[in-house]
Protein backbone atom coordinates (compact mmCIF):
# COMPACT_ATOMS: atom_id res chain seq x y z
CA UNK A 1 0.00 0.00 0.00
CA UNK A 2 1.67 3.19 -1.01
CA UNK A 3 0.23 5.77 0.99
CA UNK A 4 0.50 10.16 0.25
CA UNK A 5 0.44 8.99 -3.16
CA UNK A 6 -0.78 13.13 -3.86
CA UNK A 7 2.95 13.44 -3.90
CA UNK A 8 3.64 12.09 -7.06
CA UNK A 9 1.68 15.23 -8.45
CA UNK A 10 3.01 18.50 -8.49
CA UNK A 11 1.19 20.99 -7.14
CA UNK A 12 3.04 24.20 -8.54
CA UNK A 13 3.70 23.15 -12.35
CA UNK A 14 0.01 21.28 -12.17
CA UNK A 15 1.94 18.37 -13.54
CA UNK A 16 2.41 14.42 -12.49
CA UNK A 17 6.53 12.65 -12.11
CA UNK A 18 5.67 10.67 -15.00
CA UNK A 19 9.38 8.48 -14.12
CA UNK A 20 8.22 8.08 -11.11
CA UNK A 21 4.85 7.18 -12.10
CA UNK A 22 6.30 5.13 -14.82
CA UNK A 23 8.56 2.99 -12.22
CA UNK A 24 5.34 2.19 -9.98
CA UNK A 25 3.44 0.82 -13.36
CA UNK A 26 7.44 -1.50 -13.64
CA UNK A 27 6.83 -2.68 -9.76
CA UNK A 28 3.21 -3.51 -10.56
CA UNK A 29 3.77 -5.66 -13.69
CA UNK A 30 7.03 -6.98 -12.02
CA UNK A 31 5.64 -7.87 -8.56
CA UNK A 32 2.24 -9.32 -9.62
CA UNK A 33 1.06 -8.72 -5.99
CA UNK A 34 -2.42 -6.26 -5.11
CA UNK A 35 -1.43 -2.37 -4.84
CA UNK A 36 -3.69 -0.18 -3.01
CA UNK A 37 -2.89 3.39 -2.97
CA UNK A 38 -4.19 6.16 -1.05
CA UNK A 39 -4.15 9.80 -0.66
CA UNK A 40 -6.13 13.39 -0.68
CA UNK A 41 -8.03 13.79 -3.71
CA UNK A 42 -5.22 15.38 -5.96
CA UNK A 43 -3.64 11.99 -6.30
CA UNK A 44 -6.56 11.10 -8.72
CA UNK A 45 -4.45 13.20 -11.07
CA UNK A 46 -1.62 10.92 -11.14
CA UNK A 47 -3.55 7.98 -12.71
CA UNK A 48 -5.78 10.63 -14.61
CA UNK A 49 -2.68 11.70 -16.57
CA UNK A 50 -1.27 8.31 -17.20
CA UNK A 51 -3.69 6.24 -19.10
CA UNK A 52 -0.97 2.74 -18.69
CA UNK A 53 -1.53 3.62 -14.83
CA UNK A 54 -5.02 3.82 -14.52
CA UNK A 55 -5.88 0.58 -16.32
CA UNK A 56 -3.91 -1.45 -13.64
CA UNK A 57 -6.13 0.17 -10.93
CA UNK A 58 -10.20 -0.45 -10.53
CA UNK A 59 -12.79 2.42 -9.35
CA UNK A 60 -11.28 5.01 -6.31
CA UNK A 61 -13.22 4.63 -3.36
CA UNK A 62 -13.95 8.51 -2.10
CA UNK A 63 -13.93 8.80 1.75
CA UNK A 64 -15.09 12.35 2.41
CA UNK A 65 -15.64 13.83 5.83
CA UNK A 66 -18.88 13.14 7.23
CA UNK A 67 -21.37 15.18 7.24
CA UNK A 68 -23.76 15.94 10.29
CA UNK A 69 -27.02 16.78 7.97
CA UNK A 70 -26.69 13.84 6.52
CA UNK A 71 -28.09 10.81 8.73
CA UNK A 72 -26.19 7.72 7.26
CA UNK A 73 -22.75 9.69 7.68
CA UNK A 74 -24.15 10.94 11.57
CA UNK A 75 -24.96 7.42 12.38
CA UNK A 76 -21.72 5.76 11.05
CA UNK A 77 -20.11 8.63 12.97
CA UNK A 78 -21.44 8.24 15.82
CA UNK A 79 -21.25 4.03 15.28
CA UNK A 80 -17.28 4.66 15.12
CA UNK A 81 -17.73 6.64 18.74
CA UNK A 82 -19.49 3.89 20.20
CA UNK A 83 -16.62 1.27 18.87
CA UNK A 84 -14.11 3.77 20.54
CA UNK A 85 -16.38 3.80 23.86
CA UNK A 86 -16.42 0.14 23.64
CA UNK A 87 -12.71 -0.17 23.98
CA UNK A 88 -11.92 2.34 25.82
CA UNK A 89 -14.01 1.76 28.53
CA UNK A 90 -12.97 -1.63 29.14
CA UNK A 91 -9.51 -0.07 30.90
CA UNK A 92 -10.71 3.69 31.54
CA UNK A 93 -14.00 4.83 33.51
CA UNK A 94 -14.93 8.06 30.64
CA UNK A 95 -18.29 9.36 29.29
CA UNK A 96 -20.58 7.54 26.55
CA UNK A 97 -18.04 8.96 23.35
CA UNK A 98 -21.43 7.90 21.35
CA UNK A 99 -24.20 9.75 23.30
CA UNK A 100 -26.14 12.42 21.32
CA UNK A 101 -24.64 15.80 23.03
CA UNK A 102 -21.04 14.29 23.06
CA UNK A 103 -20.89 13.08 19.56
CA UNK A 104 -22.05 16.29 18.48
CA UNK A 105 -19.11 17.72 20.22
CA UNK A 106 -17.06 15.55 19.06
CA UNK A 107 -18.12 16.28 15.39
CA UNK A 108 -17.22 20.27 15.99
CA UNK A 109 -13.91 19.52 17.51
CA UNK A 110 -12.89 16.67 14.83
CA UNK A 111 -14.97 18.66 11.47
CA UNK A 112 -16.45 15.02 11.05
CA UNK A 113 -12.30 13.83 10.56
CA UNK A 114 -12.02 10.37 12.15
CA UNK A 115 -8.00 10.83 12.04
CA UNK A 116 -8.93 13.58 14.45
CA UNK A 117 -10.78 11.77 16.48
CA UNK A 118 -8.28 8.97 16.60
CA UNK A 119 -5.28 11.66 17.88
CA UNK A 120 -7.51 13.40 20.14
CA UNK A 121 -8.13 10.01 22.09
CA UNK A 122 -5.11 8.82 21.92
CA UNK A 123 -3.77 11.97 23.72
CA UNK A 124 -6.29 11.56 26.32
CA UNK A 125 -5.15 7.98 26.81
CA UNK A 126 -1.25 8.78 26.59
CA UNK A 127 -2.43 11.56 29.37
CA UNK A 128 -4.63 9.24 31.21
CA UNK A 129 -1.40 6.92 31.59
CA UNK A 130 1.11 9.33 32.56
CA UNK A 131 -0.71 10.11 35.23
CA UNK A 132 -1.42 7.09 36.23
CA UNK A 133 -5.29 7.97 36.11
CA UNK A 134 -8.55 5.16 35.25
CA UNK A 135 -10.72 8.01 34.68
CA UNK A 136 -11.07 10.21 31.74
CA UNK A 137 -13.34 13.23 32.02
CA UNK A 138 -14.69 15.59 29.59
CA UNK A 139 -11.80 18.00 30.75
CA UNK A 140 -10.08 15.39 30.14
CA UNK A 141 -11.05 15.45 26.69
CA UNK A 142 -11.42 19.49 26.18
CA UNK A 143 -7.38 19.34 27.66
CA UNK A 144 -6.53 16.34 24.53
CA UNK A 145 -8.39 18.47 21.44
CA UNK A 146 -6.76 21.83 22.41
CA UNK A 147 -3.26 19.84 22.23
CA UNK A 148 -4.03 17.31 19.57
CA UNK A 149 -6.28 19.33 16.71
CA UNK A 150 -4.90 21.60 14.46
CA UNK A 151 -6.87 24.81 13.97
CA UNK A 152 -6.08 27.25 11.40
CA UNK A 153 -6.51 31.07 12.40
CA UNK A 154 -10.40 32.36 13.37
CA UNK A 155 -10.58 28.45 14.10
CA UNK A 156 -8.88 28.65 17.62
CA UNK A 157 -11.97 29.18 19.93
CA UNK A 158 -13.66 26.17 19.11
CA UNK A 159 -14.10 24.75 22.65
CA UNK A 160 -16.36 22.09 21.95
CA UNK A 161 -15.66 20.16 25.07
CA UNK A 162 -16.51 23.07 27.50
CA UNK A 163 -19.34 21.71 29.13
CA UNK A 164 -19.99 25.81 30.79
CA UNK A 165 -21.14 26.75 27.09
CA UNK A 166 -23.64 24.95 25.29
CA UNK A 167 -22.94 23.72 21.57
CA UNK A 168 -26.05 24.23 19.31
CA UNK A 169 -27.03 22.51 16.24
CA UNK A 170 -27.24 25.20 14.03
CA UNK A 171 -25.28 26.97 10.83
CA UNK A 172 -22.67 29.07 12.83
CA UNK A 173 -21.21 25.65 14.80
CA UNK A 174 -21.53 23.76 11.07
CA UNK A 175 -19.52 26.19 9.01
CA UNK A 176 -16.82 26.29 12.01
CA UNK A 177 -16.25 22.48 12.17
CA UNK A 178 -16.62 22.44 8.52
CA UNK A 179 -13.54 24.47 8.50
CA UNK A 180 -11.45 21.99 10.50
CA UNK A 181 -8.65 20.25 9.01
CA UNK A 182 -8.80 22.96 6.35
CA UNK A 183 -5.94 24.68 4.61
CA UNK A 184 -5.69 28.63 5.01
CA UNK A 185 -5.50 30.51 2.09
CA UNK A 186 -2.09 32.16 1.30
CA UNK A 187 -2.76 35.60 1.67
CA UNK A 188 -2.71 37.29 -2.25
CA UNK A 189 0.63 39.22 -2.73
CA UNK A 190 0.54 42.54 -2.45
CA UNK A 191 0.65 44.71 -5.39
CA UNK A 192 3.86 46.98 -6.09
CA UNK A 193 2.68 50.53 -6.02
CA UNK A 194 4.29 52.36 -8.84
CA UNK A 195 6.00 55.21 -7.69
CA UNK A 196 6.77 58.11 -9.97
CA UNK A 197 10.07 59.76 -10.36
CA UNK A 198 10.75 63.30 -9.20
CA UNK A 199 12.46 65.93 -10.70
CA UNK A 200 13.90 68.95 -9.36
CA UNK A 201 13.59 72.16 -11.23
CA UNK A 202 16.82 72.42 -12.33
CA UNK A 203 16.19 68.70 -14.24
CA UNK A 204 13.03 70.29 -15.85
CA UNK A 205 15.04 73.07 -17.19
CA UNK A 206 17.78 71.12 -18.37
CA UNK A 207 15.70 69.21 -20.38
CA UNK A 208 13.89 71.60 -22.34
Amino acid sequence: MVDEFQHFYDKVSHKVMHHVADWLKIVVDEARIALVVSGIPTCRAVLDQNEQLAGRFLAPISMPRFDWNNDDHREEFEAILAAFHESMSRHFDLPELDSEGMAFRFYCGTGGLIGYVVKMLRQAVWDALDEGRKVITVADLADAHQRSVWATDGIVGIRPFDLSASVALNELSLSMAAQVGVKAEEPAPKRKVATRKKWKTSQILSAQ
